[in-house]
């Protein structure tokens, strides 16, 4: 075994110098695609540093189930467009043990966090 080691450096070397170029490409582009997917995964774990409570009113109601049928992979989850303000619309889920009507008023908290971005979730009470 110790005899194939040189051959097979041997035949590995001037593959490497004549594709250089290409692997440094592709490795480059991996790598930025990979970065691009997971900065945007980063701000949700960014800590929480304070946290506000509010009402709005629902303005929409969306079917948001990870399968059509509903009743496999988790049940029924809602998208609902909530208006905060005059400007202000969000969008929060919700699961179906609590539907909430169009035009009803609902408590949201405001998460705040660390980097600046803002997270909403809809409070069941």
């Amino acid at each position: 075994m110790t005899r194939l080691a040189p051959a097979r450096l041997a035949l590995a070397l001037p593959i490497l110098r004549e594709n250089f170029w290409g692997i440094a490409f592709a490795a480059l582009l991996l790598g930025s695609c990979i970065f691009a997917i997971m900065r945007p995964a980063s701000g949700y774990s960014s800590p929480i540093i304070s946290v506000e409570r509010t009402t709005g009113t629902v303005v929409s109601v969306l079917d948001a189930s990870p399968n059509p049928k509903g009743w496999i992979n988790g049940g029924f989850r809602y998208l609902y467009g909530v208006r905060l303000s005059e400007k202000d619309l969000i969008f929060v889920h919700g699961d179906a043990e609590t539907p909430r009507a169009m035009g009803s008023q609902v408590p949201v908290e405001q998460q705040h966090r660390q980097d600046g971005s803002e997270t909403y979730r809809l409070l069941n009470e």
